[in-house]
């Protein structure tokens, strides 16, 4: 009987059980999270936080590993280090969990602005379930001000968060990594929507500092000494996959953990799938991350079936989920209906 521990418990960890289930029937599996509601839609944070998705929506309560008694779920446990040649994986409790297959299924957080990274005590983010509850009860109402720094996709959701739930809000981010890549046309309606919204875009200004207005919210500065008053403050930074646990541990780390296209580390029995997995094809010479909760699910799926098989199913050079959130599709999200 094997045991296979699964760190992550989002799209890819959560289809890996699924598909280990059904192909080893008799396997012991242990998923660990860091977070105390470990299954939940993260891609309808940002609709929790604009006002138009309750709370007991987002939680997953179908999720089949859950009704598994063969799958033990660990919530609100941080993995500290993995031992590949150990077979072990230590959680910052102390605890060791030994494994015969690990899937690493982590995910990713989003990279913060050098000086808000200082002050992030200040500073509210969006990337968990604790992240949307804290936000969605922050005294952010119609006509407060809301400051974004951010970039990517996750930048654009936090501001659609914001401005749907009627306030004002100001945008600081990048000409280089404003949302949709690659479409000028795309990047133009992107814009033109957010200042429909009344959104101010503040191109190529980060954050200098931020003051405490007694209480009664922030005095940002940003780097052109422009100083704005705001409610909150929102940091929403491209997406790094989530890899600092993994130092030392002689699994090959570049942009995110390396994997082939079975999905398989540099170690026979680890593998890693979704926002933290770089998919490496040495023969054809390309390289990719994933993008989306529906990728990093199908990830999970050939993840599941190659842990238990050894190998057998590959995942393909392109991104097929990608176009679902840049043109009309991405501005689709910011009906009020």
């Amino acid at each position: 009987m094997r045991q296979y521990v699964i760190l992550g418990t989002g799209p890819a960890g959560t289809a890996a059980a699924e598909t280990i289930r059904a192909e080893d029937p008799k396997a012991r599996i242990t998923m660990v999270s860091r977070e105390f509601t470990p299954f939940y839609l993260k891609p309808a944070l940002a609709d929790h936080v604009a006002g138009r998705m309750a709370r007991d929506r987002l939680v997953r309560p179908d999720t089949p590993v859950l009704q598994d008694p063969e799958t033990e779920v660990r919530a609100g446990a941080r993995v500290y280090r993995v031992f590949p040649h150990e077979s072990r994986v230590l959680l910052s409790d102390g605890t060791s969990l030994y494994f015969d297959r690990l899937l690493i299924a982590t995910g990713a957080a989003p990279r913060m602005g050098r000086r808000a990274a200082e002050l992030r005590h200040k500073v509210f983010t969006l990337n968990s379930f604790a992240d949307a509850i804290r936000l969605a009860g922050a005294a952010t109402g119609a006509g407060q001000w809301v400051l974004v720094e951010g970039e990517g996709h996750t930048g654009l959701e936090v501001v659609r968060a914001f401005a749907l739930r009627g306030c004002r809000v100001v945008y600081l981010t990048s000409h280089t990594r404003f949302w949709p890549p690659g479409s000028p046309v795309a990047r133009a309606d992107v814009l033109e929507k957010l200042l429909s919204e009344k959104v101010e875009v503040l191109f190529d200004e980060t954050v200098l500092d931020i003051l405490d207005r007694n209480g009664e919210g922030y005095r940002v500065v940003t780097s052109s000494r422009r100083a704005i008053d705001a409610g909150l403050v929102c940091e929403a930074g491209a997406l790094e996959p989530a890899v600092g646990y993994l130092a030392g541990s002689g699994l090959l780390v570049d942009g995110g953990v390396v994997v082939d296209r079975e999905l398989r580390t540099n170690f026979d029995n680890i593998y890693a799938a979704g926002d933290v997995a770089r998919v490496f094809d040495s023969e054809h010479g390309w390289i990719r991350g994933n993008f989306g909760w529906e990728s990093a699910r199908d990830q999970g799926r050939v993840a599941g079936h190659n842990l238990v098989h050894g190998g057998g199913r590959e995942v393909g050079a392109a991104e097929p989920n990608f176009r679902k959130l840049t043109g009309t599709k991405l501005l689709e999200r910011w009906r009020k209906d």
